[in-house]
Protein backbone atom coordinates (compact mmCIF):
# COMPACT_ATOMS: atom_id res chain seq x y z
CA UNK A 1 0.00 0.00 0.00
CA UNK A 2 2.99 2.56 0.89
CA UNK A 3 4.71 1.80 -2.13
CA UNK A 4 1.63 2.21 -4.59
CA UNK A 5 1.35 5.51 -2.55
CA UNK A 6 4.89 6.33 -3.34
CA UNK A 7 4.79 5.69 -6.83
CA UNK A 8 1.80 7.90 -7.69
CA UNK A 9 3.02 10.69 -5.57
CA UNK A 10 6.18 9.98 -7.87
CA UNK A 11 4.24 10.26 -10.87
CA UNK A 12 2.49 13.36 -10.08
CA UNK A 13 5.70 14.83 -8.93
CA UNK A 14 6.94 14.03 -12.11
CA UNK A 15 3.53 14.94 -13.82
CA UNK A 16 3.82 18.43 -12.39
CA UNK A 17 7.55 19.12 -13.45
CA UNK A 18 6.93 18.40 -17.05
CA UNK A 19 3.85 20.69 -17.46
CA UNK A 20 6.11 23.61 -15.32
CA UNK A 21 9.28 23.00 -18.16
CA UNK A 22 6.31 22.84 -21.20
CA UNK A 23 5.38 26.25 -19.81
CA UNK A 24 8.59 27.78 -19.35
CA UNK A 25 9.41 26.82 -22.54
CA UNK A 26 5.84 28.07 -24.58
CA UNK A 27 6.17 31.33 -22.50
CA UNK A 28 10.15 31.79 -24.09
CA UNK A 29 8.58 31.05 -27.40
CA UNK A 30 5.86 33.69 -27.47
CA UNK A 31 8.33 36.30 -26.52
CA UNK A 32 10.67 35.65 -29.23
CA UNK A 33 7.83 35.95 -31.93
CA UNK A 34 6.77 38.71 -30.14
CA UNK A 35 10.12 40.61 -30.34
CA UNK A 36 11.73 39.29 -33.25
CA UNK A 37 9.03 39.18 -36.48
CA UNK A 38 9.40 36.73 -39.06
CA UNK A 39 11.96 37.03 -42.24
CA UNK A 40 9.16 36.97 -44.33
CA UNK A 41 7.38 39.46 -42.82
CA UNK A 42 10.97 41.94 -41.92
CA UNK A 43 11.35 45.19 -43.78
CA UNK A 44 14.75 45.49 -45.23
CA UNK A 45 14.61 48.93 -44.78
CA UNK A 46 14.86 47.66 -40.81
CA UNK A 47 18.66 46.84 -41.32
CA UNK A 48 21.80 49.18 -40.66
CA UNK A 49 22.39 51.69 -43.37
CA UNK A 50 25.67 51.22 -45.38
CA UNK A 51 28.61 53.51 -44.30
CA UNK A 52 28.37 56.90 -46.26
CA UNK A 53 30.56 57.83 -49.00
CA UNK A 54 33.17 60.53 -48.31
CA UNK A 55 32.49 63.33 -50.57
CA UNK A 56 34.78 63.78 -53.28
CA UNK A 57 37.29 67.34 -52.51
CA UNK A 58 39.67 67.19 -55.46
CA UNK A 59 40.03 70.21 -57.88
CA UNK A 60 37.78 70.10 -61.12
CA UNK A 61 39.09 68.29 -63.99
CA UNK A 62 38.02 68.22 -67.31
CA UNK A 63 37.16 64.41 -69.05
CA UNK A 64 36.08 62.80 -72.76
CA UNK A 65 34.03 60.03 -73.08
CA UNK A 66 34.22 58.35 -76.44
CA UNK A 67 30.94 56.29 -76.79
CA UNK A 68 30.66 53.99 -80.41
CA UNK A 69 27.70 53.86 -82.28
CA UNK A 70 25.89 52.49 -85.04
CA UNK A 71 22.49 53.93 -86.69
CA UNK A 72 22.51 51.61 -88.83
CA UNK A 73 24.47 47.67 -90.09
CA UNK A 74 24.88 46.90 -93.47
CA UNK A 75 23.18 43.46 -94.83
CA UNK A 76 25.59 41.53 -97.13
CA UNK A 77 27.51 42.86 -99.29
CA UNK A 78 24.94 45.39 -100.92
CA UNK A 79 26.06 48.74 -98.85
CA UNK A 80 22.10 49.72 -100.43
CA UNK A 81 20.76 46.96 -97.89
CA UNK A 82 20.62 47.98 -94.55
CA UNK A 83 19.17 47.95 -91.31
CA UNK A 84 18.12 51.02 -89.67
CA UNK A 85 18.69 51.43 -85.83
CA UNK A 86 17.55 54.00 -82.97
CA UNK A 87 20.30 55.08 -80.73
CA UNK A 88 19.17 55.87 -76.75
CA UNK A 89 22.93 57.65 -75.14
CA UNK A 90 23.01 57.34 -71.51
CA UNK A 91 25.26 59.32 -69.31
CA UNK A 92 24.88 58.09 -66.05
CA UNK A 93 26.97 59.85 -62.91
CA UNK A 94 27.39 56.58 -60.64
CA UNK A 95 29.15 58.98 -57.87
CA UNK A 96 26.44 58.61 -54.53
CA UNK A 97 28.15 62.24 -53.15
CA UNK A 98 29.67 64.12 -55.87
CA UNK A 99 27.60 66.61 -58.92
CA UNK A 100 29.09 66.70 -62.62
CA UNK A 101 28.79 68.74 -65.16
CA UNK A 102 28.01 67.90 -69.13
CA UNK A 103 29.91 70.40 -71.30
CA UNK A 104 28.90 69.17 -74.85
CA UNK A 105 27.30 65.53 -76.26
CA UNK A 106 28.52 66.04 -79.45
CA UNK A 107 27.78 63.11 -81.82
CA UNK A 108 29.92 62.44 -84.82
CA UNK A 109 29.45 60.29 -88.59
CA UNK A 110 31.65 57.45 -90.14
CA UNK A 111 34.21 60.56 -91.28
CA UNK A 112 34.92 62.15 -88.07
CA UNK A 113 32.38 65.12 -89.25
CA UNK A 114 30.22 66.25 -85.98
CA UNK A 115 26.79 66.17 -86.98
CA UNK A 116 24.85 67.37 -83.82
CA UNK A 117 25.50 69.39 -80.84
CA UNK A 118 22.76 68.42 -78.15
CA UNK A 119 23.35 70.79 -75.44
CA UNK A 120 23.29 74.42 -75.61
CA UNK A 121 24.53 75.22 -72.54
CA UNK A 122 26.15 73.46 -69.54
CA UNK A 123 23.88 70.44 -67.69
CA UNK A 124 24.45 69.25 -64.18
CA UNK A 125 23.59 66.33 -63.54
CA UNK A 126 23.17 64.94 -59.58
CA UNK A 127 24.26 62.00 -57.78
CA UNK A 128 23.03 58.90 -59.30
CA UNK A 129 21.28 61.29 -62.04
CA UNK A 130 20.98 60.09 -65.31
CA UNK A 131 20.79 62.24 -69.16
CA UNK A 132 19.68 60.50 -72.12
CA UNK A 133 20.06 61.08 -75.72
CA UNK A 134 18.60 59.77 -78.90
CA UNK A 135 18.47 59.68 -82.36
CA UNK A 136 15.76 58.74 -84.60
CA UNK A 137 15.42 55.26 -85.99
CA UNK A 138 15.70 57.07 -89.76
CA UNK A 139 18.12 59.19 -88.85
CA UNK A 140 21.30 57.38 -91.36
CA UNK A 141 23.53 60.30 -90.79
CA UNK A 142 25.78 58.71 -88.48
CA UNK A 143 26.30 55.35 -90.46
CA UNK A 144 27.87 52.54 -88.79
CA UNK A 145 30.82 53.77 -87.72
CA UNK A 146 29.23 56.98 -85.55
CA UNK A 147 30.44 57.96 -82.45
CA UNK A 148 29.34 60.14 -79.37
CA UNK A 149 31.99 62.78 -77.79
CA UNK A 150 30.89 63.42 -73.85
CA UNK A 151 32.65 66.14 -72.60
CA UNK A 152 32.52 66.80 -68.53
CA UNK A 153 34.00 68.33 -65.72
CA UNK A 154 34.14 67.26 -62.16
CA UNK A 155 36.08 66.59 -58.76
CA UNK A 156 39.54 64.85 -59.68
CA UNK A 157 38.35 62.13 -57.30
CA UNK A 158 34.65 61.58 -58.48
CA UNK A 159 34.28 58.42 -60.37
CA UNK A 160 34.00 58.35 -63.64
CA UNK A 161 30.64 58.48 -65.64
CA UNK A 162 29.09 55.50 -66.72
CA UNK A 163 28.35 56.11 -70.61
CA UNK A 164 26.50 53.12 -73.02
CA UNK A 165 25.14 53.35 -76.59
CA UNK A 166 21.75 51.25 -76.71
CA UNK A 167 21.03 50.48 -79.87
CA UNK A 168 17.49 49.01 -81.09
CA UNK A 169 16.29 47.96 -84.71
CA UNK A 170 14.06 45.97 -87.14
CA UNK A 171 16.28 42.85 -87.99
CA UNK A 172 14.70 40.49 -90.44
CA UNK A 173 11.38 38.38 -89.20
CA UNK A 174 12.12 40.53 -85.65
CA UNK A 175 14.20 43.43 -83.47
CA UNK A 176 17.18 43.49 -81.89
CA UNK A 177 19.03 45.42 -79.32
CA UNK A 178 22.59 45.51 -78.11
CA UNK A 179 24.82 48.09 -76.55
CA UNK A 180 28.37 49.82 -76.43
CA UNK A 181 29.96 51.04 -73.73
CA UNK A 182 31.98 54.20 -73.60
CA UNK A 183 35.62 54.63 -73.17
CA UNK A 184 37.27 57.68 -71.07
CA UNK A 185 39.69 59.39 -73.12
CA UNK A 186 43.70 59.81 -71.71
CA UNK A 187 43.78 63.39 -73.85
CA UNK A 188 40.87 65.39 -73.62
CA UNK A 189 39.68 66.73 -77.67
CA UNK A 190 39.74 70.42 -78.69
CA UNK A 191 36.08 69.92 -79.73
CA UNK A 192 36.52 73.33 -82.00
CA UNK A 193 39.67 71.35 -84.08
CA UNK A 194 37.16 68.45 -84.60
CA UNK A 195 34.46 70.02 -86.12
CA UNK A 196 36.36 72.30 -87.89
CA UNK A 197 35.33 75.80 -86.72
CA UNK A 198 38.50 76.61 -85.83
CA UNK A 199 39.42 79.46 -87.96
CA UNK A 200 43.42 78.90 -89.07
CA UNK A 201 45.46 81.83 -88.46
CA UNK A 202 45.94 84.66 -90.54
CA UNK A 203 49.24 84.69 -93.10
CA UNK A 204 51.58 87.26 -92.07
CA UNK A 205 51.76 89.81 -95.22
CA UNK A 206 54.88 89.07 -97.53
CA UNK A 207 56.94 92.66 -97.88
CA UNK A 208 56.62 94.23 -101.25
CA UNK A 209 59.80 93.38 -103.26
CA UNK A 210 61.94 96.42 -104.19
CA UNK A 211 61.47 97.60 -107.57
CA UNK A 212 64.60 97.04 -110.12
CA UNK A 213 65.20 100.97 -110.26
CA UNK A 214 65.33 101.37 -106.32
CA UNK A 215 68.11 99.10 -104.47
CA UNK A 216 67.16 98.79 -100.58
CA UNK A 217 63.44 99.91 -101.33
CA UNK A 218 64.99 103.56 -101.87
CA UNK A 219 64.19 105.77 -104.77
CA UNK A 220 67.71 106.29 -106.39
CA UNK A 221 68.56 109.49 -107.42
CA UNK A 222 68.00 110.90 -111.44
CA UNK A 223 71.32 111.49 -113.03
CA UNK A 224 71.88 114.77 -114.60
CA UNK A 225 70.91 114.63 -118.19
CA UNK A 226 73.99 114.67 -120.31
CA UNK A 227 75.60 118.11 -121.61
Amino acid sequence: MRTSLALAALVALVALLSACGDGERAERTEQADRSEPASADRDPSDGPEPPAEATPTGETRLRTVYVPAYSHLPRGPNPERRSLLSILLSVRNVDTSATITLNHVDYYDTYGHRVRRYLDEPRRLRPLETAEFTVDTFDETGGSGANFLVYWEGPSDAHSLLTEAVMVGHLGAGYASFTSRGVELDRRPDPATLDGSAEPAPAEPTPAEPAADEPNGEAAEASPPAP
